[in-house]
């Protein structure tokens, strides 16, 4: 007879107990790790997701660079379109996550692809501390990273424009279009599930609080400031503006015969992505009417070369439009160019133009502050927010629509004295720099300490 029995009632308890306690070094030391922390190393890891061309964002380029200086491991994923700038590619603590793109099906494949992709992305470097997305597009992210908060990792929405007010512009609809009315739904219900929100305004800020009713205290202003590598242009004996124009290898074809800065001729750049809220027939119907003006009442008015930087749907009617018309004192040039001979060329001009009016009026336009770094007063679409950014007659020059925009050129081709007035405003305003901003942003959220 045995001394000590288990009845057999408590047995199936007992067993499962003891394969519970069996099993806990594995759960403990490999099945939690496997889901909850993934291939993480040691450092605080930071996930930068942008559903778009890395290269051609650079605020997000921005943050990579400013968190990996912080010793963060960033892992950025994104379109790899164009050549990356050098400061992402040879930062050890950055590594880049190409998304592939789809384009042979329609919209509702496409939208599919992309959630098979950003999940199986997510899932991959699961065990991150935060998740850096920005907005827009809202659509398929929001509703995933949402999710992607119950293995503890911290959202973090970049607010850079209103996803829907892109639609409403893109579909040109009411704000009652049925696609318009689940952006909307997808950026006021799962944005609030983000833990930090940081905005491009004070305006956008605001918008959230008071119109999505957001936790002001989870959002914070990060102006968009420019990076170090837009400077302006320092003359020198060695190197005049005149003889780097002609020996910059990017830019030195481009010159037209006859045209000469040391005599006064002027050069403006804009850059665009060539969609529908910047409208580059504003620029070249002022551009003709300074052709008039030439012709018809001052042959003394200077010449003027105009570059037209960037990529986009309608790039190829406006080159048709120019081709097809006949320049006698203004010349146009499209091009496209590297992260690296961009800033080249802005230093170079003297004047930077941006003809964005935003869809929702509540963000400012990067190519502005770009243009400040490098010296460059602008000639900028007014709408109001632009003000958080642009003083008239300080650092820039305002106007409304191609007729205030040629007058404005006439007033500052012409006038030696408003341009250095305005450049030494866009002078002051390049001391303003991203990596300061930054870090007094990301200390407001305790991201950093």
């Amino acid at each position: 007879m045995a001394l000590f029995s288990i009845p057999d009632t408590l047995s199936p308890w007992l067993v499962t107990l003891i394969l519970v306690y069996m099993s806990l070094p594995i759960v403990i030391y490999y099945a939690i790790p496997f889901l909850f922390y993934g291939n993480r190393s040691t450092k605080k890891r930071i996930i930068i997701y942008v559903l778009g061309d890395i290269g051609h964002s650079p605020r997000m380029c921005y943050h990579a660079q400013s968190f990996a200086m912080k010793g963060f491991q960033v892992e950025f994923c994104g379109y790899v379109d164009s050549q990356l700038p050098n400061f992402i590619t040879k930062n050890h603590n950055i590594t880049i996550h190409p998304i592939p793109r789809i384009n042979q099906f329609g919209m509702v494949h496409k939208v599919i692809f992309q959630i098979l992709v950003i999940v199986s992305k997510l899932w991959e470097l699961r065990g991150s501390d935060y998740l850096l997305v920005q907005n827009p597009p809202s659509i398929p992210l929001f509703p995933i990273i949402t999710f992607y908060r119950l293995i503890g990792c911290k959202i973090i929405i970049d607010w850079h424009n209103l996803a829907y007010s892109i639609l409403k512009l893109k579909l040109k609809c009411s704000s009652w279009h049925p696609l318009v009315i689940v952006a909307i739904f997808v950026e006021l219900f799962f944005g609030r599930f983000a833990n930090y929100h940081l905005t491009v305004t004070d305006a956008m800020k605001a918008f959230l609080i008071n119109s999505f009713k957001f936790n002001d205290k989870k959002i914070v202003v990060l102006h968009d400031r420019p990076p170090v590598q837009f400077v302006p242009f320092k003359e020198t004996p060695e190197l005049t503006r005149d003889m780097a124009l002609h020996t910059e290898p990017f830019i030195k074809d481009l010159i037209p015969e006859g045209f000469d800065i040391t005599k006064g001729d002027k050069i403006i750049v804009t850059s665009t992505s060539f969609t529908p809220d910047e409208d580059i027939g504003i620029l070249l119907g002022a551009l003709k009417i300074y052709e008039s003006s030439y012709e018809k009442f001052d042959n003394n008015l200077p010449k003027i070369l105009c570059f037209i930087t960037g990529k986009g749907p309608l790039r190829e009617q406006y080159m048709k439009q120019v081709a097809e018309t006949k320049w006698n004192v203004c010349h146009v040039e499209f091009v496209w160019l590297s992260s690296e001979d961009y800033p080249k060329l802005l230093r170079l001009c003297d004047y930077g133009v941006s003809l964005h009016t935003s869809s929702s009026g509540l963000d400012l336009p990067m190519k502005i502050l770009d243009m400040f770094g490098s010296g460059l007063p602008v000639i900028a679409m007014n709408y109001p927010v632009l003000d958080e950014l642009v003083t008239h007659g300080q650092n820039g020059l305002k106007f409304t629509d191609r007729r205030e925009l040629h007058e404005s050129l006439i007033f500052a081709m012409k006038d030696p004295e408003i341009y250095q007035t305005l450049r030494k405003g866009a002078i002051e305003e390049s001391k303003n720099r991203w990596d300061s901003t930054w870090e007094k942003s990301m200390k407001e959220i305790n991201l950093i300490h």
